[in-house]
């Protein structure tokens, strides 16, 4: 495989080199770059496998520079430092990241996921959404999601609710349908972070557009405009109605 890097911190560059010739010494980086006008320049000539990519650099941001690209027929790994909307973006499109100071682990993990996938197509949607993403804290409007068979452009405001499965979380949308994830409903709760949902249940993370109402027998429950019935824990009713009004302001 042959590599970029593309960061503004010349240590960074060498460090990652470093841990590079180590745990993947047939991975050829074949040019840097700290800009990007230089970013644009190298990769548009080298052509490049795989980009390892900062997330803010000189002239602008690693999204700046995707932008300039009319096909993106390379794999990307994002790194960046602990910058909370630009891995929240980086979720919300299914893109690989690294967080600063690279993990040696999360390197390797990353790069196995890039061999799979080499010259794997980025298109402009998923640019759009991942653009979207970084430049607001608000819950985005679409995210990707990834299951055995497809990649699916999803409308937050269509997703009913979602449910535990093991490590799979099970997505109910508004036409009926459903699709099964293989992440965590940790994962989809703190990616959701917003007024809209709210986690009733460790089973169950709910979209408040689809809420109609709250029972109180049988110790609680929450009660969806399509008749679905869920059970909330005792400790977040509170939590609930505090939710529920921050909701319908």
């Amino acid at each position: 495989m042959e590599a970029i890097i593309v960061d503004d911190e010349a240590p960074l560059r060498e460090a990652l080199k470093a841990l590079l010739k180590v745990s993947h010494p047939d991975i050829q980086i074949t040019g840097e770059a700290d800009s990007v006008s230089t970013g644009f320049q190298v990769i548009s000539s080298k052509k490049p496998d795989l980009v390892f990519l900062d997330v803010e650099i000189n002239e602008g941001t690693g999204f700046d520079l995707l932008s300039k690209f009319e096909t993106i027929d390379f794999k990307i790994i994002f790194v960046t430092a602990h910058n909370e909307y630009a891995i929240r973006a980086f979720k919300f499109s299914a893109v690989d990241y690294l967080l600063k100071p690279v993990d040696p682990g999360e390197l390797n993990f990353a790069i196995s996921k890039a061999r799979e996938s080499v010259k794997a197509h980025f298109d402009k949607l998923s640019l759009k959404l991942l653009l979207e993403s970084s430049r607001d804290e608000r819950l985005p409007k679409r995210v990707l999601l990834k299951d055995h068979d497809s990649i699916h452009l999803i409308e937050t405001d269509e997703i009913v609710r979602c449910e535990a499965e093991g490590n799979y979380t099970k997505f109910y949308l508004a036409n009926g349908k459903f699709l099964l994830i293989s992440k965590t409903l940790k994962d989809f709760d703190s990616l959701f972070s917003s007024n809209q949902f709210f986690r009733a249940h460790q089973s169950h993370l709910v979209n408040l557009k689809f809420f109609l109402r709250l029972d109180k027998a049988d110790g609680g429950s929450i009660v969806l405009k399509d008749g679905t019935t869920l059970p909330v824990a005792t400790r977040k009713k509170e939590h609930l109605m505090g939710k529920l009004a921050a909701y319908t302001k």
